[in-house]
């Protein structure tokens, strides 16, 4: 049980950070959150839209593109329409967890940063992507996304922000909360399973334990003489905790008659 949960918090890893040492000379925050470029092309007798999303300092979200897998950078989706509704026909993700490659770019034409993907899954074929965050420092909330390329293997792309020039450190505006996508894991969701880690060790050692001793036949014997003391022990707090109560309340009202 604690392989799998281990598993699930190293594929829940982080997105593109933001606050990367190689991405701290720039100021990313400006480009927060998911953005869509949608493109439609004539296809008779259908009509088909790609759309590719771009998650900045967050996975891409949910919400915006149900489509796409959960914690990826990067994913585009083509739907294809014959009539009247749209259907997915391909859908191509950049996990969260594929190692980066960070490249300045220092030209007389562009300057700003580009950043590389390499080997994604997809199918049977890895798939690579590269987006170039160019400066446009005349843009204020103006941010261009441009996809430049697909063609199956790699993708290519460009953003032209100020989030591409390198800033300051006292300029910088300092990233917001990422969405809540109902991805993160709140205090209650650790409770929930260091409890059922705690009970499963519990249940599991005090069957070995028993069994060891020579107190059952087999473990499984064991295993079900541990779970119904276990039954019995829920099944009795109820009482304990209202004999207590009882006490307390007891004790207090006592004293206070005495006055």
């Amino acid at each position: 049980m604690l392989f799998p949960i281990l598993t699930w918090l190293v594929a829940t890893a982080v997105a593109l950070d933001c606050s990367s040492k190689d991405l701290d000379s720039y100021n990313f925050a400006l480009l927060q959150g998911t953005h869509a470029v949608e493109s439609i092309k004539d296809t008779p007798p259908s009509t088909t839209k790609t759309t590719w999303y771009f998650g900045i300092c967050e996975s891409v979200s949910s919400k915006k593109a149900p489509a796409c897998p959960k914690n990826v950078d990067i994913c585009g989706v083509t739907e294809v329409k014959v009539e009247k509704d749209y259907i997915v026909t391909q859908v191509v993700g950049f996990n969260s967890n594929l190692e980066k490659k960070f490249t300045p770019i220092e030209s007389k034409k562009e300057n700003g940063i580009k950043i590389s993907y390499k080997g994604a899954n997809w199918g049977s074929s890895l798939v690579d992507a590269e987006i170039r965050y160019i400066c446009a420092e005349d843009k204020d909330g103006d941010d261009t996304f441009a996809v430049d390329g697909w063609d199956g293997e790699k993708l290519s792309a460009h953003v032209k922000s100020k989030a591409g020039c390198v800033t300051s450190k006292d300029d910088k505006k300092k990233p917001k909360k990422p969405e809540d996508n109902g991805e993160s894991w709140g205090w209650f969701t650790w409770i929930f399973i260091f409890m059922v880690l705690f009970l499963s060790i519990y249940i599991v050692g005090g069957a070995w334990f028993q069994y060891n001793k020579g107190n059952a036949i087999d473990f499984q014997s064991a295993l079900r003489e541990v779970l119904e003391n276990f039954v019995d022990l829920v099944r009795g707090l109820p009482s304990f905790i209202r004999e207590i109560i009882e006490k307390v309340t007891g004790s207090n009202r006592g004293e206070y008659s005495a006055v």
